[in-house]
């Protein structure tokens, strides 16, 4: 959908209220504190909000997501979404706020709402042949700040924090920001992620893989240090370039438009990369639909700076 088209689509706080409505309630209205479906009656003089018959609770559609309790009207929330989930990498806030007329603290705090709802809702268990990598993520030590602590070395044992991927082949990615390469970081979040190891593993030689590959269907590894990067093992080839890749944009995002990720806020920037490579595919409308499918809760901005 082009931008003039959206614009025109959801310029209003109504057009934007019924569109959320018809996505997150299809069946009619669902009240947040009993679930009753379909039960509810429109308030008279506070648009937008509905009284549930049996337990008499007055809601809106924004109840139980980051959207709850916001000062800013409902047209700048989907011009964000827009802004953020049409570009290939994303948007800063600085560009944000000048895109939306909003302060950057604002659009800061806007942007950080929308991953949280990118990085809720239900996701399907990966399967098949499954690529698993990690990365770690911070710039060089000459171009940090003064007074930053400055990492001793490179790859294994620095301070960098370190992002785990998994990525399906034809199908969805995986991130988890884990303290370290250890198989105890590393083995709950795969298994998780493939249903009690339901999948084939494909990585490279890091030796926490073995003992996680071991409860998987099979596990087959490259080794990078001799100058592998792909084979073929009856018939499955084995390389972990789609994870590698899926990294590759990730730093290109954090060098290109955000410029800076701090470690706090790490795995967010996270969640959007992988929201925006598992919808690749998909369309804005179908983008923006399943964000607003997100189940996250208010996310006030206290709570993002402490």
């Amino acid at each position: 959908m082009k931008l003039r088209t959206f614009i025109k689509k959801f310029s209003t706080d109504e057009a934007c209220r019924a569109h959320l409505e018809s996505v997150r309630w299809p069946e009619g209205p669902v009240c947040p504190r009993c679930g009753t479906v379909a039960e509810a009656t429109a308030v008279v003089n506070k648009p937008g909000y509905w009284q549930c018959r049996p337990c008499g609770k007055q809601f809106s559609v924004t109840a139980g997501t980051p959207m709850h309790g916001t000062h800013l009207p409902l047209s700048v929330w989907y011009l964000a979404m827009y802004l953020i989930l049409a570009s290939s990498k994303g948007i800063s806030a600085v560009k944000l706020g000048e895109q939306l007329g909003v302060q950057y603290r604002t659009a800061w705090h806007l942007g950080h709402r929308i991953r949280a709802m990118l990085a809720s809702g239900e996701k399907p268990i990966l399967s098949g042949l499954v690529e698993a990598d990690e990365t770690y993520v911070g710039g060089k030590a000459k171009n940090l700040p003064k007074g930053a602590a400055k990492p001793e070395k490179r790859g294994r044992g620095t301070i960098k924090p370190m992002v785990l991927a998994a990525l399906q082949r034809g199908g969805e990615a995986r991130t988890l920001v884990v303290p370290s390469a250890s198989g105890a970081a590393i083995a709950p979040a795969l298994w998780g992620w493939t249903g009690k190891g339901g999948a084939t593993l494909l990585t490279d030689e890091l030796a926490a893989y073995d003992w996680i590959g071991r409860k998987m269907e099979a596990h087959h590894a490259v080794i990078h240090s001799r100058g592998e990067y792909a084979r073929t093992v009856g018939g499955v080839r084995v390389h972990t370039n789609t994870a590698e890749g899926f990294f590759g944009l990730f730093k290109r995002a954090i060098v290109g438009v955000w410029h800076q990720v701090s470690p706090k806020h790490l795995h967010r920037y996270a969640s959007e990369h992988e929201f925006r490579w598992n919808s690749r595919e998909a369309e804005v409308p179908q983008r923006i639909a399943r964000c607003l499918l997100g189940t996250a809760g208010r996310l006030r901005l206290k709570d993002l700076l402490a």
